[in-house]
């Protein structure tokens, strides 16, 4: 009886569509003409859209430290111009245009533009200056060309006997870069892809360097006028399983002066020493093939693999050994160096998702650089004044090759466990040890601890070993046997990192993060012995109403160093200990004021640095002074809706930077008798910044 119930209600509910459909059949009205409906809620852009910020602003004072980027470095005011234009067409033709920081030194324009699935052209303009130091004193005339001569009352016997008074002038350090790019990418055939860009960049300005004979050393400018010329082209496939790129990146440098020539500011200790050369960045250029391939096996399993082939070369004159013409220099051997070193980059990498809960990674780096520079021996002249011992030039060359094995399991919904194992092997020429092995394993587990917590903790280990540790028998002057260089020393390496996310409420969320890691040099008795980072942060985001929402983060960091030397040439006679502390915090704030209609906001920064170097040879020598920084930064701004395309933006910025530096601090042109210094000084300043603007969207 139930089992007929049963097949009679099924049978019933079967015809019920059937039936349904004859009598919407019976009973439909004619056909709906829907050509002419219009979706309300779908918005596609169509013609030209976009805004245009026009405005000024206004800086208090000039510094170079708090405009060192971003162009805001002189006392005055600036035109605010900013903007955005986009096109979209028929047949899916676009054109977006960006403007960004017009009225500064650190501006920036770029488009892009074409037909989606077919086409597309690229251009883009922006200029970075660094404003180095405004600080700067120099005897020296000609700064900014590759001739640095004296005025009258030189050269002395020391600093102090210098007529600095009457002949310092103030030079600031500064340099810009512009950059200019063009580029253009089509696709010709379905799966085709073929792109080429070129870019043009120039670097021009002074920065600072430095000269010397014997023990006398000045300060100098040297001038900064670069060309680089960079080109990318590629051409790339693509269906369902496989994918294929090829590319040629070129670059190509170029130096307009060669070199820089001084006059001795102190009297020559052996006749002739009058002037001194410096080479200056040589004109070099890079080329690279490089092909990418991508293979999807299965739905879960995918390999890809990458290479490239490079070649770097430089075939600048030499300058002369020396401008002493009192000293018989023998000939160089060659005109050039004729240096070339070619490289060669390569990787695989598969990775699998074996099952639901199982993915297996594997992956296989190899990194190759040949140098193949010729050796040959050079006569040369130190500081202008002696001929030393010839010396050979060691083309150093290396090898690396590089294994990680890794694997992530998902036990559970709220558990998911990773563990790996990384290999990274070094060979050099030339070099104190001939092969070094590291070996790394970690683990990471993250897990939902509670409801609304996450939790992430991360463990490695890692041990590096060398071939043996033997001092280059061609570097003069000979090493201490007993040094040990920090990246090719036996070292063994302890990291742990922990993460917890907490969703204190739908409104509050907490973010914790701990990291620590250790360095044991146990094996070097000279050099690098320790070092430690610690680090720990937290963030807090809370929202407090609807219209109001409050950022909070704080980050502190203290890294440690200790190294041994030695004042002998043999064991180690004293000790050295760096601690670097850098403790940041953080407030943010954002209010709708008025719905629609007024937005405000506040970030507020506080950054303090502390470093001491300490250093113990036995004696009773005093410390070295700690070094400091604090920078105290306040951006307030608010956005007034006047209408719905018309918006007036206000905006405030006061920072506070303040420095000791006992490298600097006190440290005139003549406080060293035989160094001619800048007499820089640690930067300092108080900065307040207004800008207002008037953004019209269309």
């Amino acid at each position: 009886m139930k089992t007929a119930t049963r097949l009679f209600l099924l049978s019933t509910l079967a015809a019920l569509p059937a039936a349904a459909g004859a009598a919407d059949a019976a009973t439909a009205p004619a056909a709906v003409d829907t050509s002419k409906w219009k979706c309300e809620l779908c918005k596609f852009e169509d013609g030209v859209s976009g805004s245009v910020d026009v405005g000024a602003g206004y800086v208090s004072d000039s510094s170079y430290k708090f405009g060192e980027y971003n162009g805001l470095y002189k006392e005055g005011g600036y035109f605010i111009g900013d903007g955005t234009v986009r096109y979209r067409g028929k047949d899916a033709v676009y054109w977006d245009a960006n403007a960004s920081n017009l009225g500064l030194d650190a501006r920036s324009l770029d488009a892009e533009g074409g037909q989606q699935g077919k086409y597309k052209l690229l251009l883009d303009y922006d200029e970075l200056p660094h404003f180095i130091s405004d600080s700067t004193k120099t005897p020296f005339i000609g700064n900014g060309s590759a001739s640095l001569t004296l005025p009258a009352g030189f050269p002395a016997g020391a600093t102090g006997l210098m007529p600095l008074a009457s002949t310092l002038q103030p030079v600031d350090l500064r340099t810009k870069r512009k950059r200019l790019g063009v580029g253009a990418s089509w696709t010709p055939v379905r799966a085709w892809d073929f792109g080429v860009q070129f870019r043009h960049e120039t670097r021009e300005g002074t920065k600072g360097t430095a000269g010397s004979f014997f023990v006398n050393a000045a300060q100098l400018i040297a001038p900064v006028d670069y060309e680089t010329d960079q080109i990318d082209a590629s051409a790339s496939y693509t269906n369902d399983k496989f994918q294929a790129k090829f590319a040629y990146y070129g670059s190509i440098f170029r130096n307009s002066d060669a070199s820089l020539t001084w006059q001795n500011p102190y009297t020559p200790a052996l006749p002739g020493a009058v002037a001194g050369q410096l080479a200056l960045p040589p004109d070099n250029q890079f080329h690279q093939l490089s092909a990418s391939l991508g293979y999807q096996f299965t739905d879960r399993t995918r390999g890809t693999a990458d290479i490239a082939f490079g070649r770097m070369t430089q075939d600048e004159s030499f300058l002369a050994p020396t401008l002493n013409t009192t000293l018989a220099v023998p000939a160089l051997p060659g005109a050039s160096l004729d240096g070339r070193a070619d490289t060669l980059n390569a990787s695989l990498k598969l990775n699998s998702a074996v099952t639901d809960q199982l993915r297996l990674n594997a992956a296989y780096i190899h990194n190759d650089r040949d140098n193949r520079t010729s050796q040959a021996t050079y006569d040369w002249v130190t500081t202008d004044m002696f001929l030393a011992a010839p010396r050979t030039n060691l083309p150093y060359s290396f090898t690396q090759d590089k294994l990680k094995l890794s694997a992530d399991y998902r036990a559970t919904a709220l558990i998911k466990a990773s563990v790996g194992y990384d290999y990274d092997e070094h060979e050099r020429t030339f070099q104190e040890v001939d092969k070094t092995r590291e070996n790394t394993v970690w683990g990471k587990l993250t897990t939902r601890a509670l409801e609304n917590v996450d939790l992430t903790l991360k463990l490695a280990r890692g041990k590096r070993d060398n071939s043996g540790y033997q001092p280059v028998a061609a570097v003069t002057p000979p090493e201490n046997p007993l040094l040990r260089k920090y990246n090719m020393a036996d070292r063994t390496r302890d990291r742990a990192e922990l993460r917890a996310d907490i969703a204190a409420s739908d409104k509050i969320n907490i973010g914790f993060q701990v990291d620590r890691s250790e360095d044991d040099y146990s094996a070097s008795t000279i050099g690098l012995t320790s070092g430690e980072d610690f680090n720990l942060s937290g963030d807090l985001t809370v929202l407090l109403t609807e219209q109001t929402s409050l950022h909070f983060f704080a980050n502190r960091q203290v890294i440690k160093s200790k190294q041994s030397g030695s004042q002998t040439f043999s064991t180690a006679d004293w000790q050295g200990r760096n601690e670097d502390t850098i403790n940041l915090f953080g407030v943010g704030l954002k209010h709708a004021a008025i719905k629609g209609k007024l937005d405000v906001g506040a970030d507020f920064i506080v950054t303090r640095t502390k470093s001491e170097i300490s250093v113990n040879t036995g004696a009773g020598n005093s410390a070295f002074p700690n070094f400091y920084t604090s920078r105290d930064s306040l951006k307030l701004y608010a956005d007034y809706h006047l209408k719905d395309d018309v918006s007036l933006r206000l905006g405030y910025w006061y920072e506070r930077y303040d420095s000791d530096n006992w490298m600097l601090d006190g440290v005139a042109p003549n406080t060293i008798p035989n160094v001619l210094t800048f007499g820089e000084q640690s930067p300092e300043y108080n900065v307040h910044v207004i800008a207002l603007s008037v953004r019209y969207k269309f």
